[in-house]
């Protein structure tokens, strides 16, 4: 048992774990009225590598715009067919930014709260007391707080009562010797290459310049793939599509994001809330992560502003776009429709700005109808039943 915490152990906040919502979540704190709170944040590294790519649509702006890599107004979306058309985005924009950006930035930002402290280390165990929160690490260090703040849990994605899959990718930055790209057209989708095994399959490229681009093939799967797989992907894209032979790589990234409908728990209790993957924040359907993130921790900031107010949860009809997402992931994995052929069809009836507002989950009943008519009504009405069904037969057993 942990001796009690010292003066200098005791926090308004403490956020177990670093990484993009736990760093996100200090900056807006930061920036809002608690910005003269004890907070502290506990990870094993400080974050200081290009380890990822955040690629996203957003309508308003969010607070690190300022150091976007990359930001367009247009998109080009290629259909299974290998069919091209470019989008106008209206109010939306596509947008890019590098982790090392974001790292370098947030981290450069923080120094200059001395009431914000990092420590190398790493979350044992999380408890709520009453009145308080207390964190005990494994180097066997306690600390006691009023809220936690938890991004470190770790979702059940093996449990075969929910539908788990992958979005996995792998991306290489190039550099050619001649002006190949339309630097205001990002590629955002290409469904035009193989889909093997069923799988949902897709590249897409984001030009820095006229002569620097990174290339990501990205597939939806319950496995992941070898590196000779992704490779061959990629340079079969790259050199036989494209037909480009003078180029050289910069840098190479991969990842892996969960696409799973397995139940998350935002506010686990009174004082612990769980953020980013771990609180819900990662959409099931697309694993679609970084804006989501910031959407979920702005309303936590203001919710903490207002010192009496308490978080709430979303209601059952707010959480219908899981069931949606529940349903999408069913099709795939069932392997019940070819999904390059699923979102041929909503891109080409609905516009692209409802198909946004409907995997943002932000959309209108009306929207989502129509979103649901432009698919192939009885395979995903055989899902939407099979994961009713399903959930029905969790909840007694």
């Amino acid at each position: 048992m942990p001796n009690p915490p010292k003066e200098d152990n005791i926090f308004d906040y403490i956020i177990c774990g670093g990484g993009m919502s736990g760093l996100s979540l200090a900056y807006q704190l930061s920036i809002s009225k608690l910005s003269n709170k004890k907070i502290l944040i506990i990870d094993p590294e400080r974050k200081s590598k290009n380890d990822r790519t955040w690629a996203f649509w957003e309508k308003s702006d969010n607070p690190f715009d300022e150091i976007l890599y990359k930001k367009w107004n247009k998109v080009k979306i290629i259909d299974s067919h290998k069919k091209e058309k470019i989008y106008e985005l209206g109010q939306y924009r596509y947008k890019l930014l590098r982790g090392i950006d974001f790292y370098n930035f947030v981290n450069a930002h923080l120094e200059k709260y001395p009431n914000i402290i990092f420590k190398i280390d790493a979350v044992k165990e999380i408890r709520d007391k009453s009145g308080y929160v207390e964190v005990l690490t494994k180097t066997n260090e306690y600390y006691k707080a009023q809220y936690a703040f938890d991004s470190t849990f770790q979702l059940d994605l093996k449990n075969n009562k929910n539908q788990n899959l992958l979005q996995h990718f792998k991306g290489l930055e190039i550099e050619t010797q001649e002006d190949l790209f339309k630097s205001d057209i990002p590629e955002m989708m290409n469904f035009g290459i193989p889909q093997k095994d069923a799988e949902c399959r897709f590249m897409y490229v984001l030009p820095f310049s006229k002569n620097r681009a990174i290339f990501e093939f990205t597939v939806f799967s319950e496995k992941l793939l070898t590196e000779k797989e992704y490779n061959e992907s990629l340079f079969e894209y790259i050199e036989k599509d494209l037909k480009l032979t003078d180029y050289k790589i910069l840098e190479e990234e991969f990842g892996v994001i969960p696409m799973s409908d397995t139940e998350t728990e935002e506010f686990v209790s009174e004082r612990i809330i769980r953020i980013g993957t771990a609180g819900g924040a990662t959409n099931p359907a697309t694993g679609y992560t970084f804006s989501n993130t910031q959407k979920k921790l702005k309303k936590i900031v203001k919710t903490l502003e207002k010192e009496d107010s308490k978080f709430e949860s979303e209601s059952f009809w707010q959480k219908r776009h899981q069931l949606y997402a529940s349903t999408l992931l069913n099709v795939i994995k069932e392997k019940r429709h070819p999904m390059a052929e699923v979102f041929d069809q909503l891109f080409a009836k609905n516009s692209i700005s409802t198909v946004f507002k409907f995997l943002d989950g932000e959309s209108s009943f009306i929207e989502e109808l129509k979103i649901m008519w432009s698919t192939p009504k009885v395979k995903f009405g055989k899902a939407f039943f099979s994961v009713i069904l399903r959930k029905i037969k969790n909840s007694f057993f």
